[in-house]
């Protein structure tokens, strides 16, 4: 009977005079912690869109694993282990990365430039296959141009967009490719490698650093830059499901155990990081909104408690005891804080879903255009921001609970009398 009135006085305290709906003193606390769950599941879900798309296009342009050997040697057993990988279910190419300078004219540009078999590398990576079209947006592929295995194997180069850009090259033109390292001896002294190559093929890798850099030779030709060896700087590998791909990264490791395995969040470890760090940041910020909404709601109940005291001292003469007006107030913090969270989650969760449907927010990715704001939504975050809410809601009605263990019942009734 006691619980039944303790629930009944704060669904009474919560409406006022009211018959129905909150008492408008509420509605300010019920605004704050609404926009600030709101604030909160936007920026997680923004955040992890953008960790996603980034994870895409690293995965797009590189592959899901690299395999390397422990001690920093080539590969110079490459056919063997890509033959035991396919063999596995997986997808595998090696490649021979190297530092070069590209000229055309009197422009010379530096590039990294990956050696490649074209045929296993298409197979790992999107960025020499025809761009995969999502709505306006051009995630990666070629651009211009077509690449043949017999024609780029002859002598063909694959350009980044801005490094073509800065090159002033087109499909066609002949790019003479120099080594940065005076290695050749002649009669007049020590001059670099040099070859020409053919440029086939424009491509973009979503990310403006890299189609500024990054540029594809074949095998042999990067073999010959290489201080002539036949032998691969690492094997990147595509799995079947890149949805476990760290599953088949363990299974890797089991099954390589004489060789380093790297999953695609170490390839450009300090981007990644930084998108992670970026969320935490953010995170961290909005909850500050949300904690000063609770401060609201903190003086809302001590100004609340102060205006009933007399009220309070009536109910605890009526036999109600500390415990249970603490749980009055209790109730009626949560009761406001769980409607809170569903008008944040749910606000928050339909204009991702408009973001995410219409696409109507652009952003500007330098010479790759503009992309859409990415939006993913993550059960996680929804349990971790309803978690929070609940916690700084208790956390926040401390004081004023406290406040009510020190009203004397028997004085208030002597004043009234």
């Amino acid at each position: 009977m006691k619980n039944n009135s303790v629930i009944y006085l704060a669904f009474k305290y919560l409406s006022g005079r009211k018959v129905r709906g909150l008492s408008p003193t509420h509605y300010l606390s019920l605004a704050g912690i609404s926009l600030g769950v709101m604030a909160l599941i936007c920026v997680s879900s923004v955040m992890n869109g953008f960790r996603y798309d980034i994870r895409n296009r690293i995965v797009g342009t590189f592959s899901e694993i690299r395999l390397s050997n422990n001690d920093g040697t080539t590969i110079a057993n490459y056919p063997q282990l890509v033959k035991q990988l396919e063999a596995k279910g997986f997808n595998a190419s090696p490649v021979v990365r190297n530092e070069l300078l590209l000229k055309r004219g009197f422009v010379v540009v530096p590039s990294l430039s990956f050696g490649i078999d074209l045929p296993l590398q298409q197979q790992v990576s999107g960025t020499l296959l025809k761009p995969d079209v999502k709505g306006d947006d051009v995630m990666q592929g070629l651009v211009a141009g077509n690449l043949s295995n017999a024609e780029f194997r002859e002598g063909g180069i694959a350009l980044g967009a801005g490094l073509a850009g800065k090159l002033g090259a087109y499909l066609g033109d002949d790019i003479q490719v120099l080594s940065p390292m005076f290695s050749v001896p002649t009669a007049f002294g020590m001059i670099p490698k040099v070859r020409y190559l053919k440029v086939l093929a424009i491509f973009t890798a979503g990310m403006p650093e890299y189609d500024q850099s990054y540029s594809y030779i074949p095998f042999s030709e990067a073999c010959f830059f290489a201080s002539g060896r036949n032998a691969a700087d690492y094997i990147e590998i595509k799995t079947p499901s890149f949805t476990h791909s760290q599953r088949y990264l363990n299974k890797l490791r089991n099954l390589l155990p004489k060789h380093q395995l790297e999953d695609w969040s170490s390839f450009d470890s300090s981007l990644y990081a930084a998108v992670r760090f970026e969320k935490f940041i953010m995170f961290v910020i909005m909850l500050f909104m949300f904690i000063i909404a609770s401060f609201n709601l903190t003086g809302n109940l001590l100004k609340a408690i102060t205006q009933k005291k007399r009220e309070l001292g009536l109910l605890k003469a009526l036999g109600l005891s500390d415990r249970d007006l603490q749980r009055l107030f209790m109730i009626q913090s949560l009761i406001l804080c769980s409607l809170g969270i569903i008008i944040g989650l749910g606000t928050g969760s339909a204009l991702m879903l408009l973001q995410e449907i219409t696409g109507l927010v652009k952003l500007g990715m330098g010479d790759t255009g503009a992309i859409t704001l990415p939006v993913k939504m993550m059960l996680m975050d929804y349990l971790l921001i309803t978690v929070v809410a609940y916690l700084i809601t208790v956390l926040s009605i401390l004081v004023p609970l406290k406040r009510i263990g020190k009203i004397n019942a028997v004085e208030l009734i002597r004043r009234t009398a």
